[in-house]
């Protein structure tokens, strides 16, 4: 049965070479991209649209939506759930018509098939969402791995990516008891279903919180190399800026030192396929305190990491895709750390990181850094070039101009726990 196995996930793989169908190939360039939480209950359709017309607003290419698993197949493994077809359905064609590439997320347990204990699932009586069922492992993989084939047949080309599952690295999303080997199965087993439903379908795997690179070579060691189309990390670095390489901490908690050390992982096991940042970002929370980790930053000091942050990615042709957390901030407390993320203010209202991704988004785009290098002597090609950068500038500046201060309705989400 394992020969067999292997032997059917190397034809999936064959046949996605066949069709050129590598993360790197599908995404030219590299893609700006804002998460939403476009199905959430509380997101009303009309609510849906505008988000997705302020993702369009912002020039972004792409969004990530978590997708629940847990709301999808709520009571068994025999149906789908129409309700959250439904507002699956109508987000992907309001998405389609509006040119917005989608990832989609595919995460959190029902909790039939939860690893949780019995004393949390009470046999899956009452409101067992509340009770913390959903952010344990899956029993089966098999079972996450047919309903995640399922969509991608479903939804076919609408949807540029799905990614297995959210930062299983972290006890607030994937419980276990050893993480890594759980996380290993569920890829194993999610990979070749989705390529067998739609062999075009982009695989993202990883997903790891922060730029954990001892979590991703513990990934490879257990084999999932040929399990996915692009490793997605998530590489946050606290209050700091994205070049401060953090000498004295792990390399996992510096944006500049974290990424390369995931590249490094990748190459030193044969893996050359692209990374996606399937979250990055900084608060605007008031909070500070001596732990970085805790602390938010100025709104202008939040405009100012996202510029540096798409001035680093344009030099790592290797990064494809850099997902900014989030559109909206979750809610009006000033003080919480996690509603504060966004974009756009809980009232709606532009942050200057508004304006400030479309100049990322255009940089990653265009591949135009312009972190500055060792100066050399002045020629005339180095006069033209400087007349170019200038020339990018004035132009940069004119779009921001043009963007327009967009409005949200209020969102009172709970905060993203990290």
């Amino acid at each position: 049965m394992l020969r067999s196995g292997a032997r059917l996930a190397a034809t999936l793989i064959t046949m996605a070479l066949m069709f050129g169908l590598t993360a790197g190939s599908a995404f030219a360039g590299q893609v700006a991209g804002i998460q939403t939480h476009l199905l959430w209950g509380d997101v009303t359709d009309a609510q849906m649209r505008h988000q997705l017309d302020l993702v369009k607003a912002s020039g972004a290419g792409m969004t990530r939506v978590d997708v629940g698993w847990a709301s999808l197949q709520q009571d068994s493994p025999n149906g789908y759930s129409s309700w959250y077809l439904g507002k699956l359905d109508r987000m992907v064609a309001a998405a389609d018509a509006r040119g917005v590439q989608l990832l989609l997320t595919f995460m959190n347990s029902p909790c039939w098939a939860s690893t949780a204990p019995d004393s949390l699932k009470q046999g899956c009586a009452g409101s067992w969402w509340d009770r913390g069922v959903m952010g344990y492992a899956p029993s089966n993989p098999q079972a996450y791995a047919r309903a995640l084939a399922f969509l991608a047949a479903r939804y076919g080309t609408k949807v540029a990516a799905w990614e297995v599952w959210n930062e299983p690295n972290h006890p607030d999303f994937f419980k276990a008891s050893d993480q890594a080997a759980a996380y290993a199965r569920l890829l194993k087993a999610a990979y070749p279903a989705v390529k067998a439903a739609n062999p075009r379908a982009v695989v993202v795997g990883g997903s790891l919180s922060q730029s954990d690179h001892a979590f991703a070579q513990r990934l490879y060691d257990l084999g999932v190399k040929g399990y996915f189309d692009a490793f997605a990390v998530h590489p946050y670095s606290d209050d700091v800026s994205p070049l401060d390489p953090r000498s004295s901490i792990d390399a996992r908690y510096s944006f500049i030192r974290g990424v390369p050390a995931i590249r490094n992982v990748m190459l030193r096991n044969g893996d050359s396929r692209p990374i996606w940042l399937t979250e990055s970002g900084w608060s605007t929370s008031t909070l500070r305190t001596p732990d970085h980790w805790r602390n938010g930053v100025s709104e202008a000091t939040q405009a100012t990491f996202m510029r540096q942050q798409a001035q680093q990615i344009a030099r790592w042709p290797y990064v494809k895709v850099n997902i900014w957390f989030n559109l909206l901030d979750a809610g009006s407390d000033r003080a919480d750390k996690y509603s504060n993320c966004g974009l756009l203010r809980a009232d709606g209202t532009a942050k200057p990181a508004f304006a400030a991704f479309r100049g990322a988004a255009a940089t990653l785009a265009t591949g135009s850094a312009t972190i500055a290098t060792a100066s050399k002597p002045a020629t005339a090609k180095k006069k033209k070039r400087s007349a170019a950068q200038r020339r990018k500038a004035r132009r940069a500046r004119a779009a921001r101009a043009r963007a327009r201060a967009a409005r949200a309705r209020r969102h009172h989400h709970s905060s993203k726990r990290r």
